[in-house]
């Protein structure tokens, strides 16, 4: 047990001990820190200069003159300031108010005007837009009445020289048609006159005569043949058609006076030239 205190108590009291002296240290520096420390004196050299060795530029002929001191300026009475006047800020604050919503008019009536401007200007080209239309559709009905305007006349034009030509036409027409028929009423008229002559009478029996000479009688041909013959010939007697009209006779007696006719061609001219026909209508009676 003793052995045991010594070597632990040792260590113990000199751990004891090293902090007193520490505490100790500590107190006497704070009661020397807080004490009043006595002025040091500072130590301040100077060394004399003769006039005659200062610089040639320091030397004016002149002792160099003391500085003045300047003169001590009054010190300004310390006056207490004002309290601030709850009137002068509530006046500020309506001031400021009534600035800033009159800035805000202004503000707003600016809109208003730029946005009457921007529907004036809309408007504006809104009306010029509609007035160009209005003056291409103006334009475009009065072209197209010219148009329709210059149709009608030409349509109409066309009709009247349509009219004119058909009238025209329609005359000469007539005096065709007249001309015709006093021709052949003229030719009728000598018709007659040959005819009461026996000049035509005498041309047909002629081409009886011949057509009958021509004129290959067939097997099946009978007593009492009669046959009309419709022969159109040109000028100088050619026989140009032949066709057969009422006849009692078969197919080959019709045959055999057609070849007759176009055999007996050119048919003989008449005594008189007046009794030509070019269309001619022969009854054809052969005799027994």
């Amino acid at each position: 047990m003793p052995a045991f205190a010594t070597e632990h108590l040792r260590p113990l009291l000199g751990s004891v001990a090293f902090h007193v002296v520490l505490f100790a240290l500590l107190a006497g520096a704070a009661l020397n820190w807080t004490s009043k420390q006595e002025p040091v004196p500072i130590a301040i050299e100077g060394t004399v200069v003769q006039y005659k060795d200062l610089p040639r530029s320091l030397r004016s002929g002149k002792p160099l003159a003391e500085p003045t001191p300047a003169p001590a300026q009054p010190k300004a009475e310390s006056r207490p300031e004002p309290a601030p006047d709850p009137r002068i800020d509530t006046e500020k604050a309506e001031q400021q108010a009534r600035k800033e919503a009159a800035a805000e008019r202004r503000q707003q009536e600016q809109e208003r005007e730029e946005k009457a401007r921007e529907v004036a200007a809309a408007e504006k080209r809104k009306a010029d837009d509609a007035a160009l239309r209005a003056k291409a559709s103006t334009e475009a009905e009065r072209k197209a009445a010219e148009a329709e305007a210059r149709k009608q006349s030409g349509a109409e034009a066309q009709k009247l020289k349509a009219a004119k030509e058909k009238a025209a036409q329609e005359a000469k027409s007539r005096t065709a048609r007249e001309s015709e028929l006093k021709r052949a009423l003229a030719v009728e008229e000598e018709g007659a006159a040959v005819a009461q002559s026996g000049v035509v009478d005498e041309y047909r029996a002629l081409l009886v005569q011949t057509i009958e000479r021509n004129w290959i009688r067939p097997a099946s041909a009978r007593a009492g043949l009669e046959c009309t013959l419709n022969v159109t010939q040109a000028t100088g007697g050619t026989v140009v058609d032949v066709k057969i009209g009422d006849c009692n006779g078969d197919q080959a007696v019709r045959e055999s006076i057609t070849n007759a006719v176009y055999k007996s061609s050119p048919l003989p001219a008449p005594r008189d030239p007046r009794a030509f026909q070019r269309r001619l209508v022969i009854v054809f009676k052969p005799t027994e």
